[in-house]
């Protein structure tokens, strides 16, 4: 038997030796329904395959656990298909064919001629909520990919697709934690690769130089962009924690070093870690209500300190200079690197607000709205005001008492990262990312607030371009800030321009390859201004955050896809060539569970970190350089203007907003501890589905079974010149790269599964299936159903959409053929995966909703009605349809026995309470909940994304 995924853009099959005869009944149910749907259009297989299901499951010809054990069994061949595409995409494989030395060796001559101190490259460690795994199974993940890559057979572990109940940000900074060791380990295995090259190269001078253009990043515990539950002590605390593990770490690494000279800096790391650990408990205490706040900041304020990294490193630098030993000397140097490059932390901290918040934080600042361009003040004139009070004005002063009493979250921020600076490293320089950044003075306000509390030498400011005004108007906005002289002079201080691009977040304003296409340009027009303002006195620093819908992290097959996809080597290219060859320095994102699991093991790390060197060193080649894509930009320009409008018309169609709205984000798992909707401020209001944050807009998608936020559009979009298109598809690995994108998402892709969701909220398909009366028993139910469903928009609203995504998607067939890339229709065995989970899981959902509707009426109360409970499971809101049950018909607690002489019966008949009510209805709804929820985890695996 071959069971069919994708990877790599390609088809690939897994042969199962033995599958259950229940497993090939409903493959074969499912082609036998596809080929006749392939020709009555009335035929829905995945609709029809559910109903299957749904009577056998009435008729007692299989129960939950068969379906259990089927999933089970398909979990196997899933957990294959995601084990080999994690081997895949870090290069695993590669390394297990030749040590990490053999990897590098091809590029030697590139590492030789590189500077080793100018910052080339980050790994970035953020906490979107894409925790689906267990923290067992992610690990046993990494592990099969390990042994799939040495030719080693792997079985998936007991209940590998069960969801987590909660995810706390304390797990979550945990994992990255993991994660962030095994980067920084494979990082100072290449920084003694690059050595070994230099000292080839230059046998006198090698040890002169400490190796910082590689290293890592970090804002799990510190972004509250849309957010407001991780206190100033939450951060504080994960700072320090990271402070305590990063000295853990270099005393471990200095204790392997038979140098004698160490031995006081080994003593100095010691008693640091006592002190950090000692100011973490007093920390944790307070948090927990216990200890004085003055007596524990004062111990921590006013305490000897080791906070200057760079001293630190710049004193076991000039050590290795002077050993005799090369191999010691190398050894200390790598250690020096690591510290020079992350100072006293596990990486370089990224604060997120978002722009609402900074505007929030100036307004108590002047009176006349300092922080806004609306009014009767000019925006300009706003801007200078701001100029002249940097100029003009003295810093705060501030202690942790301050912190504790700001209200502003941006201020409050800011003032965290001072003291970070002043208590924690004086050295490593802290991010200050700004969301949704659309008008230059929210940049300015960020470089005042920064002035006053006199941290603007050691603050990197980010703006963040995510929506569409941002991406159409970041190049001008930075230009207007150029021409302030206090802008000019913060940058040429810091040496660099800093911006940050959101992938995830434009594709939920312009559709995901819009964005990416809108994404490139931005970088290269900011490219250009940054290398005709600054002529080599700056470099230009690109953060990529890059959260795509066709799956966490890109998606792309391999490391060096994923970097051409975010920054393009035509970009690369651009700014390495413009007139003062400015010095472009990536960054890029690993975000939550899935990005962790490239550096969940030491192995996965040192091949992923090995690859994305490789990646940002190879220099672009030919085709990229002639690439026709970017020479006829008039074509260019239309395909991405239409492309992008046939989105912005999608997301403004209130229909669209519907079907995202149909079921919420009651079909995902907890995958995060921070919420699916931002928390909501003045002026950042919204009422279309932008509201949704990015992940969950896309996983709703994914659940639903199709990514038209990938896959729709293009079609439409290429009739602008079909044959054209055709013509520099043939030469342009640009638009190639973008067509595959969407031919890998379109391979998971069934409009079919909408529209088999929405019969559940049509009250025509609940009127038919009572009056077709083969589930008798079921009849009253699914009439009152019906009649719940009377007023309901959501059916003819999905169906509309996806009438609208076919119109689109009859043109992107046509378009794969005419470049002879054949037909992408899926077809016959090649989506039994895919078909059969959502048939399993629509089968489960009418079984639970038949069961709600056959609850008992009961008494309403200011708390719950009757309504309350239909509503919330045609919402399939199936926990809070249980809080209800539970409630309305608890359980009788244990009943005391009073041992009356007066004889009575009434107790054995009566005090069983609602015991048949919690047996029929409660138990199998939660039954029921348990196997949607592994079934969301394993649609999502079929993805390659993992929240």
């Amino acid at each position: 038997m071959r069971y069919f995924f994708i990877i790599d853009n390609k088809q690939r099959y897994f042969e199962i030796e033995t599958m259950t005869s229940l497993f090939l009944d409903f493959e074969q149910a499912l082609i036998d329904l596809r080929q006749q749907g392939m020709k009555l259009s009335d035929i829905n297989p995945v609709s029809a395959m559910a109903d299957i299901i749904s009577d056998k499951l009435y008729h007692n010809e299989i129960d939950k656990t068969d379906i259990q054990s089927l999933l089970d069994e398909m979990g196997q061949t899933i957990w294959t298909s995601q084990a080999e595409a994690l081997a895949k995409q870090s290069g695993l494989s590669n390394l297990a064919d030749c040590t990490l030395p053999d990897m590098i060796a091809p590029y030697q001559e590139i590492l030789s001629e590189l500077p080793l101190d100018k910052p080339r490259y980050r790994a970035v460690f953020t906490a979107h909520p894409v925790f689906a795994l267990q923290p067992d199974n992610s690990a046993a993940l990494c592990k099969a990919a390990h042994e799939l890559s040495h030719k080693k057979a792997i079985t998936p572990p007991h209940q590998a697709y069960q969801p987590r109940e909660t995810v706390s940000l304390s797990q979550e900074h945990d994992e990255a934690m993991l994660a962030q060791t095994n980067a920084r380990k494979a990082i100072q295995k290449l920084n003694r690769i690059w050595l070994q090259i230099k000292a080839k190269q230059n046998n006198d001078t090698w040890r002169d130089t400490l190796p910082t253009a590689f290293g890592i990043s970090t804002w799990v515990g510190y972004d509250l962009d849309g957010r407001s539950d991780i206190t100033w002590l939450d951060s504080l605390i994960l700072r320090l924690q990271e402070k305590h593990r990063a000295l853990s770490l270099y005393h471990d690494a200095l204790a392997e070093i038979a140098v004698s000279e160490l031995s006081e800096c080994s003593a100095l790391l010691e008693k640091e870690m006592a002190h950090c650990a000692f100011d973490i408990d007093q920390l944790t205490s307070y948090q927990n209500g216990a200890g004085d706040f003055a007596t524990i900041m004062n111990a921590m304020t006013e305490r000897d300190k080791l906070t200057k990294s760079r001293d630190f490193a710049d004193r076991l630098h000039e050590i290795a200079k002077h050993q005799p030993d090369d191999e010691l000397a190398l050894s200390l140097l790598v250690v020096a690197a690591d510290i020079a490059t992350h100072g006293f932390g596990m990486g370089e901290i990224h604060l997120r607000i978002n722009a609402v918040q900074l505007r929030n934080a100036m307004r108590s600042l002047d009176g006349r709205g300092l922080s806004s361009s609306d009014g009767n003040v000019s925006a300009r004139l706003l801007m200078d005001r701001l100029a002249s009070r940097i100029k003009q004005e003295a810093p705060w002063h501030i202690n942790y008492a301050s912190v504790d009493k700001e209200t502003a979250t941006a201020r409050r921020q800011l003032m965290l990262a001072a003291q970070f600076i002043k208590h924690i490293d004086n050295d490593q320089p802290v991010r200050l990312l700004i969301a949704e950044c659309e008008r230059p003075i929210t940049y300015m306000s960020a470089l005042y607030l920064a002035h006053k509390f006199d941290i603007a030498d050691n603050l990197d400011i980010s703006p963040l371009f995510e929506t569409t005004f941002g991406l159409e108007h970041g190049a001008e906005m930075m230009s207007q800030l150029f021409t302030h002289e206090v802008v000019r002079n913060y940058v040429i201080g810091r040496g660099r321009v800093a911006i940050q691009l959101g992938f995830s977040d434009a594709g939920r304003f312009m559709g995901q390859i819009a964005a990416n296409l809108a994404i490139e340009r931005l970088q290269i027009k900011i490219t250009d201004l940054v290398a005709n303002h600054f002529d080599q006195d700056c470099e230009l620093l690109i953060f990529n955050t890059h959260g795509e819908s066709l799956g966490r992290g890109c998606a792309r097959p391999t490391i060096k896809d994923r970097q051409n996809f975010i920054l393009t080597p035509f970009a690369r290219a651009r700014a390495r060539a413009s007139a003062n060859s400015l010095a472009l320095y990536h960054q890029s994102s690993f975000q939550g569970g899935d990005g962790y699991r490239l550096f969940g093991s030491q192995e996965l790390a040192d091949s992923t970190m090995a690859h994305l060197l490789i990646a940002e060193i190879t220099p672009p080649s030919d085709d990229w350089l002639s690439d026709p894509f970017y020479e006829q930009n008039d074509f260019s320009l239309d395909l991405f203007l239409s492309l992008k409008n046939w989105h912005e018309t999608l997301f403004a169609n209130p229909q669209y907003g519907d079907m995202l709205d149909v079921f919420g984000s009651n079909l995902l798992p907890k995958t995060g501890s921070r919420p699916a909707k931002r928390v909501v401020q003045a002026g950042n209001e919204r009422s279309d589905p932008s509201k949704i944050r990015a992940i969950p807009h896309n996983a709703i998608l994914q659940q639903l079974g199709f990514l038209a936020i990938v896959i729709s559009g293009m079609g439409s979009a290429a009739r602008i010149d079909t044959e054209r298109f055709c013509e520099i598809h043939k030469d342009s690995p640009r638009l190639r790269q973008a067509v595959e994108h969407i031919l890998n998402a379109k391979e998971n892709g069934s409009l079919n599964t909408i529209l088999a969701y929405a019969r559940m909220t049509d009250n025509g398909f609940w009127v038919s299936r009572a009056y077709h009366g083969t589930q008798y028993h079921h009849q009253r139910a699914y009439r009152q159903l019906a009649a719940s469903l009377k007023q309901s928009r959501y059916s003819a609203a999905m169906k509309q959409t996806v009438w609208r995504l076919r119109e689109d998607l009859i043109d992107l067939y046509r378009l794969t053929e005419l470049l002879d890339l054949g037909s992408i229709r899926m077809t016959g065995d090649e989506r039994i995966m895919p078909d059969l989970l959502h048939a399993l899981r629509l089968a489960l959902i009418m079984d639970s909703l038949v069961r709600v509707a056959k609850v008992p009426r009961f008494a309403e109360t200011n708390r719950h009605s009757n309504a309350d409970l239909m509503n919330a499971a045609i919402k399939l809101d199936f926990e809070t349809v249980c809080a209800i049950v539970e409630e309305e018909f608890p359980e009788n607690r244990a009943q005391e026995d009073h041992k009356l002489a007066e004889a009575e019966t009434y107790a054995a008949d009566n005090l069983n309470g609602y015991r048949q009510t919690r047996e029929q209805i409660l138990a199998p709804l939660l039954k029921n909940q348990a196997l949607i929820r592994q079934i969301s985890q394993m649609v999502s695996a079929l993805h390659l994304a993992h929240g």
